[in-house]
This record gives structure tokens, sequence and C-alpha cells, in this order.
């Protein structure tokens, strides 16, 4: 007879399923499917950003600062200080007028303005802050007023006499250029002609006169030779002295003559400060990089004050869009807006003259900047945003002449692919707190990278779009993170400890991964749900989503948290005592408990689940510390018979 195995099997349940999330700090992603994400990540991040370990809250809040002028929105922002603190904050807006913090308003500041429309962006050296604009000419503010230059009359009248008469059969052409005492230089005169000359003018000696320019500002003049048509630098003079003597010194190879006026000032799409010169791009010539003198001859861009220009890539059909000096060096990163150049400031002698020779390298042949205001130091980096995403650009450590560029935006690309040609001219940026946050004043919403975590915080939301962005510290040792708006003509702040957007509900919506507990084939019974959070204030609700064999997906589950009255503002904690007022019910709501759980029972079925924390309330706010939720496999064959093939 067979022999049977009388013992009974040793029972094993079946294991547990679980998923536990208690930290965030991979941030949002909205390249991944849901079902995709790490644990660290998150679907949705409305109005969401990460402190701690990874412990994701509301963003901050907002409030008024002061209003600029009587109309229009803001257009730029610029500082003045004085000592060891900022004592001017000074904003224009579509009235044209710039105007300076006073209070919660602003006074007009006298002198220049600006048509309507005008975008200016400002940087102070030496004692002044000079705003610059791309049509309109550079001005200076000095403390009081904003003041513009007068424009210089050119050169004319130009003669040339071979003084030696030694001839020759080559001929050589001369031009004058007027120098104004705050920096500018006229146009070219037009060009004289003197034929029968030797090819070594040292061989000879030729006297140039010239009638000189009018104007209240002049500090002299450029000459400008060789073959008609490719005159280059020669030698500069006196604003007293009309003639000059050509006995044939060698000419600069590099120096060619300036094409427009600006001795009315520099019209300019940007202005940086780079050690102690200004750095600015020609509106006249877009790819001719313009470099002031060094302190205190930074109101200069000529040569013989130290200052020059280079050409990045002149033929390339692309403008220079920005510029940013790479931490811990003298180097320049030049943005176009499809690539990106390094100059290094070297030197050359010219005659009796040093004069600036900048280098130019290329960085890159394919990614760009699309707009100034998106450059930002960030520590020993710079971050740029351009029509390929926000890019890094910085030294490899232990290889200290390597600059690398690196994309950090991959993780939001789907909403980077969304924006159109106007957000990408608009944008503008801060880095605050370890954030590079990036406006879009049309879609008047954010995108905030958290440095400090490697992560991108989700899409912060406004009732009202950013169109300028700066910080600074006032006189009273606080860091200001200012906020121009772009529908109308006030100025805000972002406060961390505020809870509303000019007293606009901020609702936050944070969305977990979907998780399908290691194999997304088979049906769970959801059991138990547990959750946990700090400082909650005011209410905040909990839904549990499900997606059922049939691949709908509905609530299964959801629940507010409503904290607690602040103490000492409810008085009996009702309104009424009978017919009687004892106290108030409005306090702000807040819970102090430094851990908040809640749990429950499910016990449903589905193939995936998400968890989303909603906060609409006015002023409400959560710290999410931990989810976990437990469930257990269901055999195979168990989805809807709709779905089999």
């Amino acid at each position: 007879m067979p022999i049977l195995d009388a013992n009974a099997p040793t029972y094993k349940p079946q294991k547990m399923l679980e998923a536990d999330w208690n930290t965030w700090r991979q941030g949002y992603n909205s390249l991944l499917r849901p079902t995709e994400l790490k644990p660290e990540e998150y679907a949705q991040g409305d109005n969401i950003m990460l402190i701690g370990s990874g412990v994701p809250t509301g963003r901050w809040g907002t409030v008024k600062f002061f209003t600029a002028g009587a109309t229009g929105s803001v257009r730029g922002f610029g500082l003045y200080a004085t000592g060891a603190s900022i004592s001017d904050i000074l904003a224009l807006t579509d009235q044209g007028y710039i105007f300076k913090k006073n209070g919660s308003s602003s006074t007009l500041v006298a002198g220049a303005s600006y048509p309507s429309g005008t975008v200016v962006r400002a940087e102070q050296l030496g004692g002044k802050t000079y705003f610059v604009s791309n049509n309109a000419p550079l001005a200076i503010y000095n403390g009081s007023n904003l003041v513009a230059r007068a424009t210089l009359t050119t050169p004319s009248g130009l003669t040339a006499t071979n003084v030696s008469g030694v001839s020759g059969t080559y001929t050589y052409s001369w031009k004058i250029v007027g120098l104004s005492a705050g920096g500018g230089h006229t146009a070219p005169s037009t060009a004289i002609e003197l034929p029968n000359l030797p090819q070594d003018l040292s061989k000879t000696t030729v006297r140039v006169t010239w009638t000189g320019s009018s104007g209240p500002s002049i500090s002299g003049y450029e000459i400008y030779r060789g073959f008609p048509g490719d005159e280059t630098y020669l030698a500069a003079v006196g604003a007293s002295v009309t003639a000059y003597f050509d006995t044939g010194e060698t000419p600069s190879q590099i120096i060619v003559p300036p094409i427009a006026n600006t001795t009315g000032g520099i019209k300019s799409k940007f202005i940086r400060k780079v050690g102690d010169r200004l750095v600015a791009v020609d509106a006249t010539e877009p790819s001719k990089l313009l470099i002031s003198g060094r302190y205190p001859y930074q109101d200069s861009f000529n040569w013989a004050d130290g200052g020059g220009y280079v050409y990045i890539d002149p033929d390339s059909g692309q403008d220079i869009i920005g510029v940013e000096v790479q931490m811990g060096s003298d180097k320049i990163i030049v943005f176009k807006n499809y690539s990106s150049y390094q100059v290094t400031l070297n030197t050359a002698t010219i005659g009796n003259y040093v004069v600036l020779d900048p280098q130019v390298q290329q960085l890159s042949a394919l990614v760009g900047c699309s707009n100034p205001d998106t450059i930002q130091i960030v520590e020993n980096d710079v971050f740029y945003f351009g029509r390929k995403g926000i890019y890094v650009i910085g030294y490899e450590p232990n290889f200290l002449n390597l600059i690398r560029t690196n994309e950090i935006s991959a993780r939001i690309r789907p909403y980077l692919d969304a924006l159109n040609e106007e957000d990408y001219s608009n944008a503008c940026s801060m880095y605050v707190d370890n954030k590079y946050i990036l406006s879009f004043p049309n879609r008047k919403e954010m995108i905030a990278y958290d440095r400090e975590r490697g992560c991108f915080l989700g899409i912060w939301k406004l009732p009202f779009g950013i169109a300028k962005m700066v910080k600074y510290v006032d006189e009273t040792g606080t860091e200001r993170w200012v906020l121009g708006s772009a529908n109308s003509n006030q100025v805000y702040t972002f406060e961390a400890a505020v809870n509303s957007d000019d007293g606009t509900t901020i609702s936050k919506t944070l969305r977990l991964k979907k998780e399908y507990f290691n194999s997304w084939s088979l049906l769970k019974i959801i059991y138990l749900f547990y959750i946990m959070f700090r400082n909650i204030t005011g209410s905040v609700t909990v839904n549990i989503l499900l997606e059922d064999r049939n691949g709908t997906t509905t609530t299964a589950k959801t629940f507010t948290i409503t904290g607690s009255e602040i103490a000492g503002n409810t008085g009996w904690g009702a309104d009424l005592y009978g017919t009687v007022a004892f106290g108030d019910s409005h306090g702000e709501v807040t819970t102090t408990s430094e851990e908040f759980t809640r749990w429950g029972q499910l016990y449903k079925q589905c193939r995936l689940l998400q968890v989303e924390i909603v906060c609409d309330a006015a002023n409400s706010n959560f710290e999410l510390l931990g989810v976990r939720i437990t469930a257990q496999s269901q055999g195979e064959g168990q989805l809807s018979s709709s779905q089999r093939v």
C-alpha cells in the first residue's frame, strides 16, 4: 500500500505588501509617468516646496512692498547703495518714469524718462547706478536724479597733407572719432583719402586736421588710419587738439571705428558688473560686447581709458543675450540664443598704450540663453535658461581650466515643452534660500529648483504674473526677495511667515506616485493606511485614490484634518453662550503637535493607489512627514473580463 505523509503542511500566510514614504527629497518629476516615479519623488506639487530631509509643505506667500508710480506694470529694478546697505530700490513701470520706494508708496525720480513698455536693467559701480535699455540711451542715478548725457556732433572737415613730400603709389585713409567725458564716442567722420603715398608711412609725415565736435563734454579724439574702408585705431589726442602728425606708427589690427554715436549713452539690453568694470552689448551691433575701463573709468568704454570691445561670433545670426562672471575666475561667460562663449580679458601694447585684447573661446554651439534675467550665480556655478532647458555652467573639480555645461531640467521637460516664444523672452529668475526660481509672467507661474536637494519643487501658481525679481539686504539687515508684478504697478516680497498671496488663498496640491506594490498586473486588497503630519495650520484634506479592476479611478477615502484654535482667541470656544457673546472664533487655526497621525481601514480592491493632499482653505498649510499603506495581493486573473483578449 502507498505510504502517505500524514503531517499537515506548515501554513505560510501570504506576505503583506507595504508602501512606505518618509521623504520626498527628489521632488517633482513630470517626465516619468506617476507609476514610474521613485518613492522619493511626487507626481504633482502645486505651490509645494521641501524643507528638512525632504518634507513637503506650502511655498512662501507674498505681501505688498510698495506701489511704483500710478500706472503700468513693473519693467525693471535698480538698487542704489550708500555705505554698507541699500538706500534706494528703484523701479520703472509703463508710466515711463523711475520711482524709488518711499514707505508703501514711491517717489518720482527727476530726470530722464522712457517710452511706455521699455524694459530697463541696472548695475551700480563707483557710487552710481547705471540704467540701460535697448531703445533708450544709458542714464545714471546719482542718489537724487536720473541723469542722461548730451550727444556730441561728429567731427567734420578733415584734411590730409603729405608734409615731407615723399611719394609712392599707395592711397591711405583717415577717420576721426570724437570722445565724450562720459565714455561714449561719436560715429566716425567721413574719411579723407590721400593718394601717392609710400607703402611705409614711416618714410613720410602726414598732417591730418579736422573741425572738432560740439557739445558740453568733449574729452578727446581718436584717429583711425588704413587703406580705404579698412581703417583701424592709430592714436588718441586731447579735447583741445584738432590736428595730428602721422609719422607711420603701426596701427591696431583689431580696433575698428565705431558704427553709432554713443556719446549720449549706449543703448543695451543689459549691463553687468565684472569686477571693477561694466560690461554691456551694443544695441546697434548685437554681437559686439562692450567692456568699460576699470574703476574709476567705468563710465568709459573707450580704449584710451582701458575699455574696449570684442565681437562674439558676428556671423552666427544670433544676438548676445547676456553675460555672467564665472565665480573663482576672471572669465566672462557670454550667452547667445543657442551658444555660449568664454571671454578672457588679456591686454596688448599698441605704441604708448596698453589696451584690452579680449580672447574668445566657444563653450557650446548648441545651448544658449533666452533672456538676461534668467542668468544667476548659484554658489560657484552659473544657472541659465534657454530653449533647451535650464543649464548650469561651472568648473569641473580638479580640472580648473575645464568648464562644463550640464542640463538640470530633464525632470520637468514636459512643462518646458509647453512654453511659447513669449514665455522664453519674458522669463526672469532669482536665487534665494538655495532655490533657483524661474518666473513665467504670462502664465502667472514659477518653477523652483532646490539646489540643496538637487530637485524641482513643482509649479508655483500665483494670482498675478511676476515680471522682474531682485534680492537685496536693507538697512535693517533683512534680506528682501522682491517681485515686480506683470499685471500692475505693485511690488511684492516673498515672506516665509505669510500663507497667502496678498490675501488670496494659496491652493496647494500634492500627489504622490501611483503605487502598484511591485506588480502592476495584479489586483490588491488595500488594508490600512497611516499618514503623519506636523504643524498643520487651518485644514488639510487627504484623498486616497484607487484604480479599480475596471480601470476606473475613484476616491476610496477622503477626510479633513482641522487644527485647533490658537489659545486666547476663542474665549469660551464659541461665539455665543445662549444669546450672549462670550468670545470669537476668528483666530488662525493651527496644530502645534510635533507629530500628528491619522490612520484608517480601507479593505478596498484596486490595481493602483495614489495619495493626494489638498490644502485650499484660507490660511492653511501642512508639513507631511510620512505615509504608509498595507495591502495584500490577489491571485492571477482577477482583472476585469472586459480587458481580456
